[in-house]
């Protein structure tokens, strides 16, 4: 008697690689053509050197917040804490709700107080802030 032999199927799997690099590449094109990139916007804000006359406003309607180099506060050329700015501000709302500010700061002032200052007058609900950038005469 014959045995027969079975054959043997011998199977691979081979996976080109060059095949890889194809769909690597499309993933690639995909991936950069559909993405959308952050873009950062700065603006450039010099503030003005402060001279020794503080801003004074001629309108009753317009009220000017003078910060400077020493992070020192005033409201119309009257020195004003930080910590009574809010009341003051509050104060004016209710006397004019049509009230106009201008924030002036010290080109050495400190960024921190700029900021400190438009928190402060968020709270109040002040919208009508112009923020000066030259020294009026």
């Amino acid at each position: 008697m014959r045995r027969r032999r079975r054959k043997a199927i011998d199977f691979r799997l081979e996976i080109a690689p060059v095949n890889l690099i194809d769909l690597l590449l499309v993933m690639l094109i995909f991936f950069v053509t559909t993405t959308t990139f952050l873009q950062l916007r700065m603006i450039e804000l010099r503030l003005p050197k402060s001279s020794s006359q503080l801003l004074q406003s001629s309108d009753e309607r317009l009220h000017v917040i003078n910060i400077d180099e020493q992070c020192r506060l005033s409201l119309d050329a009257i020195p004003v804490e930080t910590s009574l700015l809010q009341e003051s501000l509050r104060k004016l709302k209710q006397q004019d709700q049509k009230a106009r500010f201008h924030l002036g700061a010290d080109e050495a002032s400190p960024h921190r107080c700029f900021v400190q200052v438009l928190e402060i007058m968020q709270k109040e609900d002040i919208v009508d802030i112009s923020i000066l950038t030259k020294v009026a005469q």
